[in-house]
């Protein structure tokens, strides 16, 4: 049975699914697909992103919830972002 690889946010929420089949059986195959740089692994993995292998009951419960935005995790995207005033432009 092929199972799915989730990307994890250091927030615990899923940010990504790939089949299994399709990447490969090893943690590094998947964090390879969602993150191809190198210096950009290094930098997830020390800020604590990380790829596991979930069947697909598994998938439907952690998963899906934060795929569908559905989830109560906190944001991880937008964790530095801050509001900008922009310059106001002549029309």
């Amino acid at each position: 049975m092929a199972g799915f690889w989730i990307r994890i946010a250091p927030t615990g929420c899923v940010y990504g699914s790939a089949l299994e089949e399709y990447v490969g059986p090893l943690a590094e195959d998947a964090h390879k697909e969602f993150t191809p740089k190198i210096a950009d692994r290094r930098r997830e993995a020390a800020e604590g992103w990380r790829h596991e292998l979930v069947g697909r009951d598994e998938w439907k419960r952690r998963a899906e919830p934060c795929l569908l935005n559905r989830c109560n995790h906190p944001s991880y995207r937008g964790r530095d972002l801050a509001d900008v005033q922009l310059p106001e432009t002549a029309s």
